[in-house]
């Protein structure tokens, strides 16, 4: 390695750590939060309460490692730039494309263990933070019940309270809707002055209910057959995981709990169930044609061998048509629904390499800004960071639910932005190496006579 890169490495690495640092600690702002209030305020443990933190971490990691990129190359250059490091480097004939290559190179390595990281570490560290808060969730029912706000604890549960002790699973001015299955629409009303929840196993809690009133009305039908009944103390067995539905849920993994093999399996799996639903939507079709190129052929004979009025026979072929086209767009919608599972996975998939490259596309991108900002100082450099950074998650944030819809196709949808930036940046880089003034930031002189200093000479 020659002192040059030596001494490029040397000017990136702490404004790198810092950048981390800095930008970590700000999105984990909201981490910490949850985890002080699981803490203090819920009543977990602490070493439960510190995994969730540091599990918590690895999505915020994959995104910072970017982002640190692009403030340590804009704070290493800058500094640069503006000791004159750059200027006397040029007079000795070395260009700033030179400058570019051993940065272009740190950036690839980190976009490389940044693939291995999301492909490795990610993947299960998220899905053993959804296993861990789903074990809270089942040690702590009153975890995600949240005042003022209704709350599913079942399929047949819905509770709403004023306000609730998560230590204790005291409840006030409790409202709780008890349904026989989905398709009640009448459900019965329970409210209470208080109530307490316990955890009864893994699967199971006890609702009790304090100086309150039931509402029911045993018949949907007749609405004026409506009962009303006074407690001092009721108490309701709720089962949270009903037919063993929501364990089996939790061991599927949702696409950021996935690693490329998963993914891949999982997108071949979708795509294999909307070519189905696409191959009965087309016999449904076909079907539909057929039936009417038979009564168009069969005219009105086989209704006078039957018997059967033309009036009764269009309406059998009308009854029939309307459910083959029924089915058609049953199995469309369906199919629709695979694919919109599909792009999910797609996404995902290109995430994992997309993002990271990220890391390249800052290195090209910071080059340039480090060079015209290099007046502006290091807030400066970190507050164009900043915003580069915050115009690329708009547009991964964009390109996602884009792709997610059917709009776009997922790998363009997540490329888009890296393609877009790291093309801003190799013009740029050109423009500065042909020395092209990009954005000056020198007071104007008409500011400068305002504050009456001296004018700059032209």
């Amino acid at each position: 390695m020659k002192l040059i890169d030596r001494h490029l490495l040397g000017s990136f690495v702490p404004p790198f750590g810092f950048g981390l640092a800095v930008t970590t600690f700000l999105l984990m702002i909201n981490v910490l939060q949850n985890y002080i209030n699981l803490f203090l305020e819920k009543g977990i443990r602490i070493d439960v309460a510190t995994e969730v933190l540091v599990l918590s971490l690895g999505h915020t990691i994959a995104l910072t490692v970017p982002m640190a990129t692009l403030i340590g190359v804009l704070m290493a250059m800058g500094s640069l730039a503006a000791d004159q490091e750059i200027t006397a480097l040029k007079s000795t004939g070395v260009s700033l494309y030179r400058l570019t290559a051993p940065l272009l190179v740190i950036g690839a390595i980190l976009a490389g263990v940044m693939v291995t990281y999301n492909q490795f570490v990610l993947p299960e560290g998220n899905h053993r933070l959804s296993n861990r808060l789903y074990e809270i969730h089942q040690l702590r029912p009153t975890v995600h019940i949240k005042a003022n706000t209704f709350a599913d604890i079942s399929e047949r549960y819905t509770i709403f309270v004023r306000h609730k002790d998560d230590r204790s699973g005291a409840l006030e001015d409790v409202i709780l809707y008890q349904r026989d299955g989905r398709a009640d629409t009448s459900p019965d009303v329970i409210v209470a002055r208080s109530g307490e929840l316990k955890s009864l196993g893994p699967d199971r809690i006890r609702l009790d209910l304090f100086d309150g009133e039931m509402h029911r009305i045993p018949d949907s039908s007749d609405p004026m057959g409506y009962n009303h009944t006074r407690f001092t103390r009721q108490s309701f067995i709720v089962n949270i995981d009903e037919g063993g539905k929501r364990m089996r849920q939790r061991r599927r993994r949702s696409e950021r709990e996935m690693d490329l093999k998963m993914l891949s399996r999982s997108i071949a799996v979708q795509d294999s169930l909307v070519g189905i639903k696409q191959d009965e939507a087309l016999r449904s079709l076909q079907e539909v044609f057929d039936e009417a190129w038979l009564e168009r052929s069969a005219g009105s004979s086989p209704a006078l061998a039957t018997g059967r009025s033309a009036l009764d026979e269009y309406r059998r072929w009308l009854s029939l048509t309307e459910s083959r086209t029924r089915s058609l767009g049953l199995n469309h919608q369906v199919a629709r629904s695979h694919i919109v599972k599909s792009s999910k996975f797609e996404v995902e998939w290109h995430k994992k390499f997309s993002i990271p490259f990220a890391c390249v596309v800052f290195m090209l991108l910071g080059v340039p800004m480090a060079v015209v900002s290099a007046r502006g100082g290091k807030g400066v450099s970190i507050g164009m960071s900043i915003a580069a950074f915050f115009l690329y998650y708009i547009l991964v944030s964009t390109g996602e639910k884009l792709a997610d819809r059917g709009i776009a196709p997922p790998w363009l949808a997540m490329w888009l932005p890296n393609i877009l930036i790291g093309s801003t940046g190799a013009l740029l880089l050109r423009l500065s190496v042909k020395e092209t003034r990009l954005i000056d930031f020198r007071v104007p002189d008409w500011l400068a006579r305002m504050l009456g200093r001296k004018v700059r000479p032209a």
